[in-house]
């Protein structure tokens, strides 16, 4: 009994450990890049995991603000989002091939650098509280159990 005991609290113990550990968003494509007045490019990259997914515009401001940068996330027929200014959005995607493009334009005018940065991440999706729920409610049961045992 007391050999079943303890393999239940260690796997339940593992388990609650698991649920609240957050690993990092997996990034899936990144860029940055400077450039003296002005770029506009597109750039395909491949999701191999359905899921959510956050795509991201940083103006680094380096060495002033832009004055215009968008950016906009495709498939081959469809737009899945789209930004005018820095910022992010959030997609669902399905494996396959997708399209991220840009356009940006720094201060002509003085001799300045515009500095961009683009990531793709897929979004980690928190565990829901029952689990934990789950894990004390069944520890409390298995001491029940052992209190009566004895």
């Amino acid at each position: 009994m007391k050999k079943v005991f303890k393999t239940a609290v260690m796997t339940i113990g593992v388990l609650l450990f698991t649920a609240g550990t957050s690993w990092a968003s997996t990034v899936i494509y990144e860029k940055v890049e400077l450039f003296q007045t002005e770029t506009v490019f597109t750039d395909m990259f491949e999701i191999t995991d359905a899921g959510n997914y956050k795509a991201t515009l940083t103006d680094f401001e380096f060495t002033a603000a832009m004055i215009e940068t968008g950016m906009n996330v495709t498939t081959a027929t469809e737009s899945l989002g789209s930004l005018l200014a820095p910022g992010s959005f959030t997609f669902d995607a399905a494996p396959g091939e997708y399209y991220v493009s840009f356009f940006g334009f720094a201060d002509a005018s003085a001799p300045s650098l515009g500095q961009y940065g683009i990531e793709i991440s897929q979004v980690v999706v928190p565990v829901p509280a029952a689990v934990w729920l789950f894990g004390s409610g069944l520890l409390g049961l298995i001491g029940i159990a052992r209190r009566k045992k004895a």
